[in-house]
């Protein structure tokens, strides 16, 4: 793979491999995170999607930015659902951002709206990898927490049949954005920065959710 998807994937590998593997992550893949745990992460994924997808609505007619502003990864509506069953008909009230989420959604709002750059580095980050290792990640945890399909959502795309195709031509569209040298060193900075953001996130949770469980067999 080459042209600017090889060159953002290279960048940001040792970020996302280094959020993978946070403690909280492996322990919840396990089953050694708590229930309330889990419903906590998807919490924060939800203050994280708000932003992003309101970013996304900015930018839909952006020239550069606009094209990856698909309505069909939506994942809002989705993590509203997956709450409703973590926390019941009260979750509005349960689930709050923690100090990192708040960090994250901050930079979001501040940067993602206006700018092209920043916006497909965000959407990179968070979208490509729902659509790889957050398939197996969704799976995991459905089985491990008991779930089923219910409280899991987030991790379906209905409305993306074929996920290898759909990542194919995103990298195909990054390959052809319309951006400068610089706008592109920023890209690559911010998505480096994205998936720092998202690791202080795991961080937190796992020093308020330790590892009190068994792990599942």
């Amino acid at each position: 793979m080459t042209g600017f998807a090889a060159r953002l994937r290279r960048a940001t590998m040792a970020g996302h491999r280094d959020a993978e593997t946070r403690g909280f992550v492996t322990r919840l893949l396990g089953g050694a995170v708590p229930p309330a745990g889990f419903a906590a992460l998807t919490a924060q994924y939800l203050f994280i999607y708000r932003e992003l997808e309101s970013a996304a609505t900015a930018m839909l007619e952006d020239p550069v930015a606009g094209g990856f502003a698909d309505p069909a990864l939506a994942r809002v509506a989705a993590l509203e659902s997956d709450l409703a069953h973590l926390y019941g008909p009260d979750w509005p009230s349960a689930a709050e951002p923690i100090e990192a989420t708040r960090a994250y959604t901050a930079r979001l709002r501040e940067r993602c709206s206006t700018s092209p750059a920043h916006f497909v580095a965000h959407h990179y980050v968070r979208y490509l990898g729902d659509l790889s290792g957050g398939q197996l990640v969704g799976s995991r945890v459905a089985t491990v927490y008991g779930l089923g399909r219910a409280g899991t959502a987030f991790y379906r795309f209905d409305r993306i049949p074929d996920p290898k195709v759909y990542k194919a031509a995103y990298r195909a569209r990054l390959d052809a954005l319309a951006l400068p040298p610089t706008e592109l060193d920023t890209l690559v900075a911010e998505a480096r920065h994205a998936f720092a953001l998202n690791a202080a996130v795991f961080q937190e949770l796992g020093t308020t959710y330790p590892g009190d469980l068994v792990p599942a067999a």
